[in-house]
């Protein structure tokens, strides 16, 4: 099976590079791609650049010339939730864009006009990643549920409140998630998302230094279980 990782930024790619031996590299634009021998696995990293339009390309540019069979996006979030603390992990179970507002027109809100509202990510791959969790002794929170896409940093409490009373059951948010679950299903690739909280949301300058401080430790968090995942989804190939 043909994986790929992919990550907004260089801190979130970090731990994957530094436990890889690279074959090959590429760059179009802010998209980096390379072919990796990742503890012995061989695997495609793809580093896209921040936001949606970044992530949309890098996905476009990842599925036309590599043809993965999956791609797990790894990487940062804030945290909305009640109980999520800085350096718990959140798999996605669905994803809905939070700053999508066409409800004039009858759409709900997050849903892209003539898109569908929410994404469901594949309850297969959901499950190979509850069954992981299940048999690893994990040194952080692990989570499952509704992430939110969004432009925006949430920091200030204003909005954040608006978003948990707009999508109550949402854990977290990121910048990139579903452009590149939304990118990828237009080619039929399943997306896995891991994301590890950096910052609680509302919390105005602390959310943004709680950011800078944690993202190194954090996105090891994220390759934690990206590499638990890894390793599952390859047993089950054997």
């Amino acid at each position: 099976m043909r994986i790929a990782i992919i990550t907004a930024m260089e801190e979130e790619m970090a731990p994957f590079r530094s436990e890889s031996r690279i074959t090959s590299r590429s760059q179009v634009g802010k998209v980096i791609v390379e072919e990796a021998i990742y503890r012995d696995r061989p695997l495609i990293l793809v580093e896209s650049g921040i936001g949606k339009v970044n992530a949309a390309v890098a996905v476009t540019l990842l599925i036309e010339r590599y043809q993965p069979d999956l791609i797990i996006n790894a990487g940062s979030s804030g945290a909305f939730a009640e109980g999520l603390k800085v350096g718990d992990v959140v798999v996605a179970t669905q994803y809905r864009y939070g700053d999508v507002d066409a409800t004039c027109f009858g759409y709900e809100h997050g849903q892209v006009p003539q898109m569908p509202a929410k994404y469901d990510l594949n309850s297969d791959w959901v499950d190979v990643a509850r069954q992981a969790a299940a048999e690893a002794e994990l040194p952080y929170a692990l989570d499952f549920g509704l992430v939110l896409t969004l432009d925006s940093f949430m920091s200030e409490s204003e909005r954040v409140e608006w978003i948990k009373s707009t999508f109550p059951t949402v854990k977290v948010s990121d910048m990139e998630g579903l452009a590149i679950v939304q990118a990828a299903a237009q080619y039929g690739i399943p997306v896995i998302a891991v994301k590890a909280v950096s910052d609680i949301t509302g919390h105005g300058a602390d959310s943004a230094d709680s950011f800078d401080n944690n993202l190194d430790d954090v996105a090891k968090h994220a390759a934690h279980f990206t590499e638990l995942l890894v390793q599952q989804i390859q047993s089950i190939a054997v």
